[in-house]
């Protein structure tokens, strides 16, 4: 599936705000400051219907048109650890997600 930047950047920042299985509202409003309403919206319904293999799977297959160049993935990681730093703690968990993102789209 082939998204378009913003819907690529809101289905990583989707992924990493799911990593607890919960996604709070702060990091919602971190979404709606780096993209906006529509694209977050759409990217969360479509993000509701997919496992997490599917999810990996499509920032695989889109990495190549939007993490390309080292900027565009640290772009990338910047967006995603906002996400992560949201609610002002960081767990375990998330910080291994940061660590496995940075492979995932290297």
């Amino acid at each position: 599936m082939t998204l378009n930047k913003r819907e690529f950047k809101v289905m990583v920042m989707l992924y990493a705000a799911n990593i607890d299985g919960n996604i709070q509202s702060e990091e919602v409003k971190v979404m709606l400051q780096k993209s906006d309403f529509d694209t977050v919206e759409k990217m969360e319904n479509l993000f509701a219907k997919m496992n997490d293999a599917e999810v990996l799977d499509c920032i695989r297959e889109n990495k190549a048109l939007y993490a390309a160049t080292e900027q565009d993935r640290l772009d990338l990681m910047a967006d995603l650890c906002a996400v992560v730093e949201a609610d002002e703690k960081c767990t375990a968990m998330e910080q291994h997600l940061v660590r496995a993102m940075r492979r995932v789209i290297a």
